[in-house]
């Protein structure tokens, strides 16, 4: 039998009502997720809905990590910072449950949970994110912090002394490749320590260097790539890795003594919504669910193409502008306008990227944005820059 459980408020006093409590007539708002997105649709609901609105973040995992800064963990660098989900919570007043989510009861408004609980919702924002698969068959898959011991494991593998070709590979339905142009430029700097003769590729879908970025950009790291030796491979469609070759639709492809790629996401698949063929959930420009009223969901979930944190972000804003105009705000309507940011780690000096559409996009040595956070965010960034307590961890973005 299912059950609704009551959510006491954290952090502040509620005068004992709980979520199910038919006296409060506050938008009871359910954000579900613990990444940049949720996290940002979080805050930003509060500080539009203000007291009009009880939120409740709801995640399976009780750390927001900052994935972004994955890429320096094979080289040496300590794991990226990670906060504490339920401390941030407590110190903004927010609800937090911590549960799997596995199903949404839109007719009865209402999610279920992995333990069999279910909670009560007026608005609710998910941002779920996606599962990361193997792309390339054959190649070291890096999809984070869990990939690290491999990603070690593979580099201390490799021949001293000798010419060693390492390929760095975007399969086509990766559409997020920033990472992979950290781990070339990483793994360059890494061989220059260790003494290697590293013959390092980049070969990629994209049509030209970082292409979300438009062509301004993509002509900025086209040169930091040739400075640092890496040879490109563009407009490439890469197959599998087999018996140290690298096979690709229609070139053949070449012999490599290490091929590393990225994943492609997969949806989640979560009951009660719709989804396309590859289990990502479509939307509307604010983020509504078509047919689902007052379900919102964003970040890599949907079925945007180009899944990355900051966007993610950027789209919970809008949704959460929506959220609270339906609970009484005074809210403009704010349109979904994406402005891409990205910064790229070179070992070295790291660049600023930005693109928003109708220009050239940029890159350059200084931040374009601040903070200068990996993630750029309207309320996430600043947050994290100034509450250093939350962090579970040494490392700092």
């Amino acid at each position: 039998m299912r059950r609704t459980p009551d959510v006491a408020s954290l952090g502040r006093d509620y005068g004992g009502l709980t979520m199910s409590d038919p006296t409060d007539d506050r938008l009871r708002v359910l954000v579900v997720g613990g990444g940049p997105g949720a996290v940002e649709g979080a805050l930003a609901l509060q500080a539009l809905a203000g007291e009009r609105a009880v939120i409740t973040l709801v995640s399976r995992e009780r750390t927001l990590d900052y994935h972004p800064l994955a890429v320096n963990e094979p080289f040496g660098f300590g794991p990226p910072v990670r906060y504490d989900l339920a401390a941030l919570a407590k110190e903004r007043w927010l609800n937090f449950v911590h549960g799997e989510v596995t199903g949404v009861d839109a007719p009865m408004r209402r999610i279920e949970l992995a333990d069999g609980d279910v909670l009560p919702y007026d608005g609710l924002l998910l941002a779920i994110g996606a599962r990361a698969r193997e792309a390339i068959p054959g190649a070291v898959t890096f999809r984070g912090g869990p990939d690290v011991p491999t990603v070690r494991r593979a580099l201390a593998a490799l021949r001293r002394h000798e010419p060693i070709r390492v390929a760095f590979v975007a399969g086509a339905e990766t559409a997020w490749t920033l990472p992979l142009y950290e781990l070339a430029l990483l793994t360059v700097r890494w061989a220059q320590g260790e003494e290697l003769a590293l013959e390092p590729w980049l070969v990629t879908h994209e049509p030209r260097v970082l292409a979300a970025f438009g062509p301004g950009a993509s002509a900025d790291i086209s040169e930091l790539l040739d400075d640092a030796g890496v040879k490109l491979w563009t407009g490439a469609y890469a197959e599998d890795v087999d018996d140290g070759r690298l096979w690709l639709s229609m070139e053949g492809g070449m012999p490599v003594d290490l091929a590393v790629a990225l994943p492609k996401p997969e949806g989640r698949r979560l009951a009660g919504l719709p989804c396309d063929e590859q289990g990502f959930v479509p939307v509307a420009a604010d983020g509504a669910v078509d047919g689902l009223p007052g379900v919102y969901a964003v970040g890599d979930m949907t079925s945007r193409p180009l899944k990355q944190g900051g966007l993610a972000t950027q789209q919970a804003d809008v949704a959460a502008a929506a959220i609270a105009r339906a609970a009484g705000a005074a809210v403009a309507d704010l349109p979904y306008e994406p402005v891409l940011r990205g910064v790229l780690l070179t070992g070295g000096r790291p660049r600023y990227l930005r693109h928003a559409v109708g220009d050239a996009g940029a890159a350059g040595g200084e931040p374009m944005w601040w903070p200068p956070h990996k993630i750029a965010a309207r309320h996430l960034a600043p947050y994290l820059a100034t509450h250093p307590q939350l962090r579970v961890g040494e490392a700092v973005p």
